[in-house]
């Protein structure tokens, strides 16, 4: 749904920088004031152009949208994206991906902190800038991004909105009158969006609280997923195909340091998928659902290859996977809950408490489908896929899918049910079945817009198809770069529609990649997104009269026997790369003693991985 005019974010600005002020004006036509930001008392108010500083006098800058502002050691910074690349059109409104944006310091100078502040102060900076450069990060000035067709749809016919559907929108929105559903379409972008996906509503928030002005026209809210738009066609009818994903913040953050539920109900790596088709100007849309299992368990990375996860019999798994279900259930409908973990070994019993769990609570509007992924598909027999799709096509059928009305109508068609689809990381099996569940539905929008008739399949058009399995590729691959920091395993499958011998080359490569990066980079890449969005809130004192929590140094016995083991490393190499005149009894009595160093020093450090990995250090998990 688009924005009114009256409401409409400015799309492009001149910053206007001096000693004393930062002048925001907006670039559009007839615009009549501009916002002034005082770098000294950091008030906020609106004046007119013409006291902007004359020419020579200001350093000017050109932004295309104000992300907000984020409180460090030395101050406030106003977040501003300075680079876009234009992704397409939803309904004649333009969609951008962000590609940099830049931090603008309010305070002139940082002489005033010490040697110890400035360091953190540049690492926090880091962390911030590290989350605006992470793949898909998506706005718009005049287009909705955070809700789906049919909440907007909903929102906007009170006739079919139910109250307790109306008591979770005041939920999920940053801003909602209880008492006319008008308000909430007549504001702005930023005040009607479903929080849950505006990863810059921290940074928004402390935007407003600087001015008692009216900003919602410089407020530009952050969509973290994925879009892309392909223009396809089928029987020389135009069709664009939409995949719209959205990335909660709720529970946010990276592979092996975020998992499960916590006790709101909200769960790791959650994220809403959205398929729209629209031709001939009928929209209809398809919406899908990921996230962690929904009880209390964990993985921390330790420096083995895959650490054993942990099901924490503490806690309640019951009333949280109950929180969680009760809210998707008033958001979506009917929940088919499809796991794909293993049925044996360490996945097994993430897989037996969730099913124990959603059993025990014994709810109708529940369905619980559990699928060995692996057992079923080893020796490359993927074509067993299909008996996972026949098992769940009935729940598919009466899910049925949004047909958006036209103007001042009512609602004809809505989908009253979502697949809630996960396996360990919700990201590689999940991609190849959600892939699958979305060509079967484009499949029956395509009967339902006229162009394709019974019977008729996605595969009796080669090319188009090859389209659609790229999309949804694409989509699993910056969908896991996000959480794991790679692209997704086996999307040869959803890419090609076969696995080959490049693409299990392939997933080795990722699994090393995210070896790497789960135990080595990942406590940063943790604390970024929770200094992102405002889980942890940097205090000035940090570093002068307060700790702060970048200050960590490993054990001198911890260091040293790091240090001890590369140097037995080198030491074995240099043994076997030894001329070959040297006395071979000598070389293999060093080589042994130097591997015998190596085996013992490592096998230490591997006992006490948690001392090596790279922990969060903002937020205890």
């Amino acid at each position: 749904m688009t924005s009114p005019q009256s409401q409409r974010i400015y799309e492009t600005y001149h910053l206007h920088i001096t000693n004393e002020k930062m002048y925001i004006e907006p670039l559009d036509a007839e615009v009549n004031q501009v916002l002034l930001i005082d770098r000294v008392t950091q008030e906020t108010v609106f004046q007119i152009p013409s006291l902007l500083p004359p020419s020579g006098v200001a350093d000017i800058r050109l932004v295309f949208g104000i992300l907000g502002r984020i409180h460090l050691i030395g101050g406030w910074y106003l977040v501003a994206v300075t680079g876009r690349e234009r992704v397409g059109e939803i309904e004649g409104q333009t969609i951008y991906q962000l590609t940099s944006a830049e931090l603008f310091p309010y305070t002139k100078s940082l002489l005033f902190l010490n040697a110890r502040q400035l360091e953190y102060n540049t690492v926090y900076k880091s962390m911030i800038e590290s989350v605006l450069r992470t793949p898909g990060m998506y706005f718009s000035s005049s287009f909705d991004l955070t809700h789906s067709f049919q909440r907007l749809a909903m929102m906007s016919d009170p006739q079919v909105l139910r109250v307790k559907s109306l008591l979770v929108f005041a939920n999920h929105c940053s801003y909602i009158d209880l008492l006319t559903l008008t308000v909430i379409l007549q504001d702005s972008l930023f005040r009607r969006a479903d929080r849950r996906f505006v990863w810059n509503r921290h940074l928004l928030l402390n935007f407003t609280s600087s001015s008692s002005e009216n900003l919602g026209r410089y407020m530009l809210p952050l969509l973290h997923g994925f879009v892309q738009i392909r223009n396809m066609q089928f029987h020389n009818v135009k069709v664009d195909y939409i995949i719209i994903s959205r990335r909660s913040t709720w529970r946010a953050g990276v592979r092996l340091y975020t998992r499960g539920i916590d006790n709101t109900g909200a769960v790791a790596n959650y994220v809403e998928s959205e398929a729209v088709a629209v031709s001939n100007g009928q929209l209809v849309s398809y919406v899908q659902s990921r996230g962690s299992a929904p009880i209390y368990w964990s993985q921390r990375p330790n420096l083995s290859y895959l650490p054993k996860p942990k099901v924490n019999v503490e806690h309640d798994h019951l009333q949280a996977l109950k929180a969680h279900f009760q809210e998707q259930i008033v958001l979506y409908g009917d929940q088919t809950v499809i796991t794909l973990v293993n049925h044996q070994g360490r996945e097994e019993l993430v897989g037996a408490v969730v099913r124990d769990a959603i059993k025990l609570s014994g709810h109708p509007n529940i369905t619980f489908v559990a699928f060995d992924f692996h057992a079923e598909t080893k020796h490359m027999k993927w074509e067993r896929l299909s008996v996972l799709m026949d098992r769940i096509e009935p729940e598919r059928q009466k899910q049925a899918f949004f047909v958006k009305p036209p103007l001042n109508s009512q609602l004809r068609q809505v989908q009253n049910g979502i697949f809630r689809t996960s396996c360990m990381d919700c990201l590689d099996r999940t991609n190849v079945i959600q892939g699958l569940i979305g060509k079967k539905v484009l499949e029956d929008q395509l009967r339902y817009l006229g162009i394709f008739g019974a019977g008729e399949k996605l595969e009796d058009d080669p090319l188009q198809h090859a389209a659609f399995r790229h999309i949804w590729a694409d989509n699993g691959d910056t969908i896991s770069v996000q959480y794991a920091g790679t692209g997704a395993l086996k999307s040869d499958f959803t890419r090609f529609g076969r696995r080959n011998y490049y693409g299990i080359m392939r997933d080795g490569l990722n699994s090393m990649q995210r070896y790497v990066k789960n135990n080595f980079m990942d406590g940063f890449r943790q604390d970024a997104i929770d200094l992102f969005l405002g889980n942890y809130i940097v205090e000035e004192e940090e570093g002068a009269t307060k700790a702060c929590p970048l200050e960590y140094r490993r054990g001198f016995f911890w260091t040293a026997l790091l240090v001890c083991a590369l140097m037995a490393m080198a030491m074995c190499a240099l043994c076997i790369l030894s001329p070959a005149e040297t006395d071979f009894t000598t070389r293999f009595s060093w080589f042994a003693l130097w591997l015998g160093a190596l085996m013992v020093t490592g096998g230490i450090i591997f006992k006490n991985g948690l001392e090596y990995v790279d922990r969060p250090r903002l937020v205890a998990r």
